[in-house]
């Protein structure tokens, strides 16, 4: 089985903006264990900007201009790899920075398809991030939700995963509606549903928010791909991965145009 697990700066960062070094441990024991089954892991990872931002002490909110959070990106980038060196040694990871044109363009896209084989071969982890410091506007993706599922489509994976701040997809935001219900299977995203579940912002230190988790899921429908949204601080995640019980995401079915 080949999956994309894509890890949200909410898990990757405590409150304050610092590595949460005990998590990417667990999250290292969870890839790991997938990967003694048999499967093929890439990581995307987000985190970047937030570390960045703690380690000059830029304390804007994240309106920033594009060109300021790359280079925040680009300073976080380093400490953030050192964290999952640290946390899945002595197995290897292996950094990979992809702009739009890595996803769109045949050549380019075939060159990082090879470069993700050569590394499974290696059994060192992929970490897969956009190159934030150079991808100008006409070459930027965006979000790593939105680039998790382009990379699963380019890899023709087999589910994408995106583990956030949020157990899954509810019916109204559930941080000021107590009444809101957890969405168990979407069969399809459709562009009602961006205006339905299209208010969620994203956290202090990301990007995304929950309108960058449908697109995604939507994006890996198109290819035909299962896309699963779990908390990221759920430690129960990954033996659901292993036993692909899913009861506590929200399911989002491959649905590919005829």
């Amino acid at each position: 089985m080949r999956r994309v697990i894509k890890i949200g700066t909410s898990t990757t960062l405590t409150t304050d903006g610092h590595i949460d070094q005990a998590r990417l441990a667990r999250i290292a024991q969870g890839v790991n264990q997938l990967i003694a089954g048999g499967e093929q892991i890439a990581l995307v990872t987000s985190g970047a900007v937030g570390i960045g931002r703690g380690l000059v002490s830029y304390t804007q909110t994240n309106t920033a201009g594009e060109a300021m959070r790359g280079a925040l990106a680009a300073i976080g980038q380093i400490e953030l790899v050192k964290a999952y060196q640290l946390a899945f040694s002595p197995i290897s990871v292996a950094q990979i920075l992809v702009d739009h044109g890595h996803v769109s363009d045949s050549s380019a896209a075939m060159a990082l398809q090879t470069a993700l084989h050569h590394l499974w071969k290696l059994e060192s982890v992929p970490l897969i991030n956009e190159n934030d410091a150079l991808s100008g506007a006409s070459r930027r993706i965006g979000d790593n939700d939105t680039l998790a599922a382009l990379v699963a489509g380019l890899m023709k994976a087999d589910q994408l995963i995106i583990l956030s701040d949020i157990d899954g997809l509810y019916t109204d935001n559930p941080t000021t509606n107590p009444d809101a219900i957890r969405v168990a299977v979407l069969p399809r995203v459709s562009l009602e549903h961006f205006g339905q579940f299209g208010d969620g912002e994203p956290g202090p230190w990301g990007s995304g928010g929950i309108v960058s988790k449908l697109r995604a899921a939507h994006i890996a429908q198109g290819f035909g791909i299962e896309t699963l949204l779990a908390a990221g601080h759920d430690d129960t995640v990954w033996e659901c991965l292993r036993t692909r019980r899913y009861d506590n995401f929200t399911r989002f079915a491959a649905h590919k145009e005829a």
